[in-house]
Formats: structure tokens, C-alpha cells, sequence
């Protein structure tokens, strides 16, 4: 069976799938809350290299933790619903990072006491 479509057709075809094509490279990647988040977790992961983990270690297991607490295999695949989520799991992983350095130093500063009190 052979289909026949005249030049008129043919034009509108391609027109529409022309089309089609444009709008899904508009379409966003990543969504607004995930980009910001995203750039917080950049920076963090910048400036957290001093406690001897490289950046690419660090964003490995931030963005580990958010893809399990999510449920997402990968991070272009978060909603904004998902980035809200992936949100509180940072803000946590950073407090225990902050309550994990007090410990040390907390430990640090009984071990000197010690040392100096001669316990």
C-alpha cells in the first residue's frame, strides 16, 4: 500500500515536528528549586574541602543521600515537590556535620584537660 501526500501536507509535517522538536528543548532540564538548591550544594562543597574529602566526595554523598531520601535514580529527574525533600535531607546532613565538629573539638578540648590535669 503506498501512501501519497502532496507538497502542501508534506510542509505542514514537517512544520509540526519542527515544532514539536523546539518546544522539548525548551523545556527545562532541572526545575527551579533543584537549580537552587543545586548551587547551594556547589558551594558548600567548595568551601567543605578543608575537612580533608574532595568535592567530588562530598557531592557524591550529598546527592546519594538525596536520591535515596527521594526515591529518584537521577537528580534530573527531581520535582519540585522531590527538591523540597532533597532540601531538609542537605539542611540535615549539614547539621550533623556541624554537630559532629563540636564533638571533636568538645573531645579534643577533655583530652587536653586531661593531659594538663594529669587524670
Amino acid at each position: 500500500m503506498l501512501i501519497t501526500i502532496d507538497d502542501k501536507e508534506l510542509e505542514q509535517f514537517i512544520d509540526r515536528k519542527l515544532d514539536e522538536r523546539e518546544n522539548k528543548s525548551k523545556k527545562p532540564l532541572y526545575c527551579d528549586e533543584w537549580k537552587e538548591l543545586r548551587e547551594e550544594i556547589d558551594q558548600y562543597c567548595h568551601n567543605g574541602q578543608s575537612i580533608n574529602r574532595s568535592y567530588q566526595t562530598l557531592q557524591n554523598f550529598i546527592y546519594s543521600a538525596i536520591k535515596f531520601t527521594t526515591g529518584v535514580s537521577r537528580v534530573a529527574d527531581i520535582t519540585t515537590e522531590q527538591a523540597n525533600i532533597a532540601r531538609d535531607t542537605f539542611e540535615f546532613l549539614k547539621q550533623k556535620r556541624i554537630e559532629c565538629k563540636l564533638n571533636e573539638k568538645y573531645t579534643d578540648y577533655l583530652k587536653q584537660f586531661n593531659k594538663e590535669a594529669n587524670f
